[in-house]
């Protein structure tokens, strides 16, 4: 049986240069297929959020193209495709003044839904976010957490075909964070097609069924997230955390391990090789290594893993 997957979104050779000089999207190209949640992995400043307003009709790229379902970018904020994809940025876009239901219910009387439906809805959307308790709170009293859920909830009012977030848990506690990821989870299950950005190793593992890594304005990789790390680093790596790591002891990793299977982030060397446990013996019975090493272990491999094989820097930029 052959799966045919429908692409929803795609993305062809798109750069966008500021100011003549600054490029912060170079030659970009994939795809977002019907049903699936696709993370756009990579740095602050990466170019996630530019690619992002491109995708919604907020900028205009300097060459290549967007078609969002069957839909040109050039074209997409005069058709009917504008109310099929909502959009959360990552800034709360909610009417402070308004309560949690007439947030809802305005966002639904925008869209031009029955008047029946709406109230369906909110009842729907107020049960799945947990926000029941706080439906006639005003928005500017809500929690962090909960204006975020409630700006998800909005933009979930008209059962959009596509939901694009940008950095959906910015800002959040470990617990709320939690909830809205499992929040997300739904959005699988109910299979919407969403497009997110993060930069959050965690949250792409979770969610995503395909992952984009993006660095410095560039799509490096596309694939699931276990490939990713199998192909890049494989199932597992080799933590080394120095004191202080030099010129010379990384030397001496290298005499073991090689240079094509090491990266080094701050005091910290990560090797991937077939053979982790006899590269760890072999540290331990270095002398000047061992003396010199905080902690050592082997552990499985994660996604910040392949972006720094990949790339050669942390998730956390330069």
């Amino acid at each position: 049986m052959v799966i045919i997957m429908q692409s929803v979104i795609q993305v062809r050779n798109l750069t966008k240069v500021y100011n003549g000089n600054v490029v912060a999207l170079d030659n970009v190209s994939f795809e977002v297929y019907r049903g699936e949640i696709f993370g756009l992995l990579g740095p602050n400043g990466a170019g996630k959020t530019t690619l992002i307003k491109i995708l919604t009709g907020q900028l205009e790229p300097t060459s290549g193209e967007v078609i969002v379902l069957g839909v040109n970018h050039k074209d997409f904020l005069k058709s009917d495709a504008r109310f099929k994809v909502s959009y959360v940025p990552q800034e709360n876009i909610i009417w402070e003044h308004l309560t949690v239901e007439e947030n809802l219910s305005v966002m639904g009387a925008m869209y031009k839904l029955p008047k029946k439906e709406i109230k369906e809805k909110i009842k729907y959307l107020l049960e799945e976010f947990d926000l029941i308790e706080a439906r006639k709170r005003l928005a500017e009293k809500l929690s962090g957490g909960m204006k975020r859920k409630l700006s998800i909830a909005m933009a979930l009012i008209n059962d959009p075909e596509v939901l694009i977030l940008d950095e959906p848990t910015a800002g959040l506690d470990p617990k709320t964070r939690a909830s809205m990821l499992a929040n997300l989870e739904k959005l699988r299950e109910l299979g919407k097609t969403v497009l997110l950005t993060t930069h959050i190793v965690e949250e792409a593992e979770r969610l995503a069924n395909r992952v984009a890594i993006i660095h410095r304005g560039k799509i490096i990789s596309v694939d699931t997230p276990e490939n990713l790390k199998y192909t890049n680093c494989g199932r597992e790596v080799l933590d080394l955390l120095f004191e202080k790591l030099d010129k010379e002891l990384l030397g001496e990793v290298i005499k073991l391990a090689g240079d094509q299977n090491i990266v080094v982030a701050g005091d910290k060397v990560i090797i991937k090789e077939n053979n982790l446990s006899g590269i760890l013996d072999e540290v331990k019975r270095h002398k000047a290594l061992a003396k010199c090493v905080l902690t050592m272990a082997i552990r499985k491999s994660n996604l910040e893993d392949a972006f720094l094989f990949l790339t050669g820097q942390t998730l956390g930029g330069e």
